[in-house]
């Protein structure tokens, strides 16, 4: 990621004002891209989306949590300004620190605390269990960490250290005053359109990235089994809205920050489904590959059993009809930040044949993707 000392600048002193002023904004940086774009709302408070089926016509941010509930609504943030990496203007900054029109709303406050391994694995052993006695066949357990902020920690170096260090990453930071503010480093699309194309993936499995190539990981057959629940998924969900001409890719391996993943990549012409793209998000939100499935039994289980609120963890997220691309992603890799600390979220896919203590040392190197930017920057 390159761009000018004064642009650098700018778009530092921009966030800055933004998370001062609590004015909702979302700076982004999609894969393998050195842009930077940033959308801000400072007329009005971003509107609660009652229903996904107008999405394809509108333009701006949208972001929905794991699952709707009254303290949990999926929001849209619509700009009334788009800004590029080169073009912040400083007058504008300079109207935004003068804007005291969400200064008194009041930021979200942490009532959470850090997950126990003894949770956590009572969590996976009651899963397999479930599993074992046929009641659903795979589900993703998560896990939350507190941590406290670093005295001289900077959201906006933060975000910029992200970009620098996850280039195969969609990296962003954004704040939306009922939704809180949200940094992270996702691997994960669950719906992009750009040129004609409409893409997704279904990703899942995990080991730790070492000094092998890419191409030379090998694979469990449990780990084999969680990625193909997912493939079959998004597979019968395509063909369920009669989606045609689609190019199917994989399995390969893909690494993602630290880690290393199985990955298969679905691709099809965007005029398959015309005005479809909310029925589309709606049928694949969430995947196993942070639900499990079946659908509704998996979520079943998490909002029973999990000791936290997702909030807007493993939710959906991203710009829609910004620069002639949507690009919808799982809010993985992600904290969310308060005024003295933060809390990190990970997760892992449990199936039949899981072992509650590797899944614990998975979810632990998943957080390690932000933890270790955190210390070192």
């Amino acid at each position: 990621m390159t761009f000018d000392k004064e642009s650098y600048a700018a778009l530092c002193k921009l966030q800055t004002v933004c998370l001062r002023q609590n004015i909702p904004f979302a700076s982004y940086r999609l894969p393998l891209n050195r842009e930077i774009i940033t959308v801000v709302q400072h007329h009005s408070m971003p509107g609660r989306l009652k229903s996904l089926n107008d999405l394809h016509e509108k333009t701006g941010f949208v972001v929905s949590p794991f699952t709707e509930s009254p303290a949990h609504e999926t929001f849209f943030l619509q700009p009334d300004c788009v800004f590029f990496s080169n073009n912040i203007a400083e007058i504008y900054i300079d109207k935004l620190a003068a804007n005291d029109r969400f200064i008194e709303i009041e930021k979200n406050k942490n009532t959470t605390k850090t997950t126990t391994s003894e949770e956590f694995i009572g969590n996976v052993n009651k899963a397999v269990s479930a599993m074992k006695a046929a009641e659903f066949q795979k589900v993703v357990l998560s896990k939350l960490r507190v941590e406290q902020l670093p005295d001289d920690f900077q959201p906006e170096q933060f975000f910029l250290t992200l970009c620098r260090k996850y280039p195969h990453a969609f990296v962003y930071i954004m704040q939306l005053p009922e939704v809180g503010c949200w940094i992270g480093a996702t691997p994960e699309p669950l719906l992009t359109i750009e040129n004609g194309t409409v893409k997704t993936v279904s990703l899942a499995g995990t080991q730790v990235g070492t000094e092998l190539e890419t191409e030379d990981y090998h694979w469990s057959s449990k780990e084999i089994e969680e990625q193909g629940i997912v493939t079959n998924f998004i597979e019968q969900t395509l063909r369920s809205l009669h989606i045609a001409d689609i190019t199917k890719l994989g399995p390969e391996n893909y690494r993602a920050a630290n880690l290393i993943h199985l990955k298969t990549a679905f691709e099809f012409p965007q005029a398959h489904i015309q005005n479809r793209f909310s029925d589309l998000l709606k049928a694949l939100h969430p995947t196993p590959s942070v639900g499990g499935l079946p659908k509704d039994e998996a979520r079943n289980f998490i909002l029973t059993n999990e000791q936290h609120d997702r909030g807007y963890y493993t939710g959906f997220f991203g710009p829609v009809n910004i620069n002639e691309k949507s690009a919808v992603y799982v809010n993985l890799r992600c904290l969310q930040l308060f005024d003295n600390n933060f809390v990190l979220y990970s997760g892992a896919g449990i199936t039949s044949s899981s072992v509650a203590e590797k899944e614990w040392e998975e979810t632990d190197n998943k957080m390690l993707t932000l933890m270790n930017v955190m210390k070192n920057s």
